[in-house]
């Protein structure tokens, strides 16, 4: 016969370790648990509700950070906040665009409103101010018509709707033809025009609709914003892969604040004059399409440049 006390004894202090140990698993089971929940789930919570005041258009919200560079849910959050900066800041511009938009828009109208009521009074068609009236109309109906073209391009190339129609062309016969399509007016705004055709063509593949749109653009914003006596020189040159245009305006320049935003879509910089403030957005579109480039300096109360590059086409 033996005695099973010891034994007993030796079982007990087996539970009791056992228990102890399973408190202790328990506990810190319960404690990662926790810190779980408020390291990564409440803030996660916090992001998502955020994220969906975002959605629902509240975009002053903002998170809080901690600045931990290696907390993963802080650059979650930073991000979500860079998002909604993102956000207002195009908001803030498609609103002034929409504005200026609809200011441009209405003086045309109103002249040509006002310029029909005089000429429904005139019963004599070779009345001075009767002609003058047909020519007001005319030119601000063709302003109306270019405006809402360069709009509708616009959408068009956001939304990939514009198919290219590229073929083999010969970028001086382009150029040419859009700096004569511009030469009378430059003379009619008092500038002088500085253009030396080159004597060799420089093939390039691309859509001459489109091409001649971005030379116009351009030329049409060296135009607006230089004054009577300034000069508009425009280069062009064909390098080892690329060919380029250069057209240089001695005109107010643009402000190095708003350089870098514009050919941001809806921008329009504290120094623009009327018109849309879509048209370099078009161009800088559309060079990207023609797998071109469009490169922007400029000096405030000296002038631009405005450099673009195509690719050189060579026959397979």
């Amino acid at each position: 016969v033996t005695s099973l006390t010891l034994v007993g004894q030796q079982l007990k202090r087996t539970a009791v370790v056992a228990l102890i140990m399973g408190a202790a698993v328990l506990a810190f089971t319960i404690m990662s648990g926790l810190y779980f929940v408020r390291s990564i789930v409440v803030p996660l919570g916090q992001v998502e509700r955020t994220a969906a005041g975002i959605a629902r258009g509240e975009l002053d919200v903002r998170l809080p950070l901690t600045g931990d560079p290696h907390d993963e849910v802080d650059r979650l959050r930073g991000t979500i906040n860079q998002m909604a900066e993102d956000l207002t800041k195009t908001e803030r511009m498609k609103n002034e665009f929409i504005s200026s938009v609809s200011h441009e828009l209405r003086t045309p109208l109103t002249s040509i409103k006002g310029w029909v009521e005089t000429i429904a009074n005139i019963r004599d068609p070779d009345d001075e101010n009767y002609r003058k009236g047909i020519t007001i109309i005319r030119s601000e109906t063709d302003r109306l018509y270019d405006m809402v073209e360069e709009l509708l391009d616009f959408s068009r190339l956001q939304n990939g709707r514009i198919r290219m129609e590229c073929r083999p062309l010969d970028l001086v016969a382009e150029l040419t033809d859009a700096v004569l399509f511009c030469e009378a007016r430059i003379q009619r705004e008092g500038l002088v025009l500085s253009y030396t055709e080159p004597e060799e063509m420089i093939p390039v593949y691309a859509d001459p609709d489109r091409l001649r749109q971005v030379f116009i653009n351009i030329l049409d914003n060296a135009i607006k914003y230089s004054a009577p006596g300034g000069r508009i020189t425009v280069k062009l040159w064909a390098g080892e892969y690329k060919a380029f245009v250069e057209i240089i305006d001695q005109g107010r320049g643009i402000p190095p604040e708003d350089l870098e935003n514009v050919k941001t879509k809806f921008y329009k910089g504290s120094n623009a004059v009327r018109g849309s403030g879509i048209g370099l957005a078009l161009v800088d579109s559309i060079m990207t399409a023609l797998d071109g480039t469009m490169d922007i300096k400029s000096t405030l109360g000296r002038g631009t440049v405005v450099t673009l590059g195509l690719p050189l086409y060579h026959k397979a």
